[in-house]
């Protein structure tokens, strides 16, 4: 019979006790070792690397993947990337719990926070700790408000929420972010009390804003909303929509589209978000893929956040 110490024999044992879960005892009779022969090998596997022992504990922080994390920052000349997974929870809630790690990290940094709406936005402002920052920095919406899409079950907003998470006040946008008509946009936007607030979010230091991708999620919703005509659907749909952010749509090439959803949104303007120091963009799932593609690759976004199976599919489209 080999020693103990053979490689052959601590593979072995490794493989009964940790793949077949046999117990040391039954590990033992099968090699022909006594028990405490085998708990001295189970040691040696360890000891020798062999055996490699990990906890994943599913209330921890997400796991990055620094290659893919690497890839995406070179393919798409981002600041920072974020990619994570977490056990036994969905790419939403690894990302989610990233996306708010980020913040609490860049709140003590800034004086101005401006955040969109969306499943995304709510997911990662719910995962937000409590924090008493002083000074506390300005919070934002860059986007009207829509009970649909910008608020909790409790019937709280996304900024609120955000703002009390951050102990600061929201300043609150009364006017909702997507409407039927251009000309009642545009009046709006002329309204002190919105446009002021606008033109307040235009120049925070960061924005959060998820990321929507055509025909899944918010997105469809968003076009409904606009209750476009046979005549403008035609015309939208000819500019090959392929993502949006902050209600704004963009083609698989990264450059927005005009009319006639453009003039629809009441929100910081394409335009406006490109000046904003840092914009933080989060998107989990790879059926978002086509859009955040093309999002990134309009620039826009300088740090990101995906789960691992997204940042797979993004650089497999590159």
């Amino acid at each position: 019979m080999p020693a103990p110490r053979d490689t052959s024999v601590i593979v072995r044992a490794a493989r009964l006790y940790y793949e077949q879960g046999r117990s040391q005892t039954e590990v033992a009779s099968e090699l022909g070792l006594s028990r405490s022969n085998v708990s001295r090998i189970l040691t040696q596997a360890r000891d020798r690397g062999i055996v490699e022992i990990a906890i994943h504990d599913p209330d921890g922080p997400p796991r990055r993947d620094e290659a893919l994390e690497a890839a995406l920052r070179a393919a798409f000349s981002l600041r920072e990337a974020h990619v994570v997974s977490a056990p036994r929870t969905s790419a939403m809630e690894s990302v989610a719990r990233e996306g708010a790690g980020v913040i609490s990290a860049r709140a003590t940094q800034v004086a101005s926070i401006g955040v969109s709406w969306g499943q995304t936005m709510q997911s990662v402002v719910a995962e937000l700790e409590t924090q008493h920052l002083r000074p506390t920095p300005r919070v934002l919406p860059l986007v009207g408000g829509h009970s649909s899409l910008d608020q909790f079950d409790s019937g709280e907003s996304v900024v609120r929420v955000l703002a009390s998470r951050l102990g600061a006040r929201p300043e609150t946008l009364y006017a909702p972010a997507v409407l039927e008509s251009a000309t009642t946009v545009s009046s709006l936007r002329a309204e002190s009390s919105i446009g002021s607030v606008l033109e307040a979010a235009a120049r925070v230091e960061l924005a959060v804003v998820g990321i929507g991708s055509m025909g899944v999620h918010s997105s469809p919703h968003v076009l409904s909303l606009m209750a476009l005509s046979n005549a403008e659907r035609a015309a939208f749909e000819a500019q090959h929509p392929a993502g949006d952010v902050c209600g704004r749509f963009i083609d698989a090439h990264g450059i927005p589209l005009g009319a006639p959803t453009d003039q629809r949104v009441l929100a910081v303007t394409f335009s406006e978000l490109l000046r904003i120091p840092e914009v933080l963009g989060i998107a989990a799932g790879v059926e978002r893929a086509p859009g955040v593609l093309g999002v990134l690759r309009s620039g826009v976004i300088d740090t990101l956040v995906v789960d691992t199976d997204l940042a797979r599919e993004l650089l497999a489209r590159t």
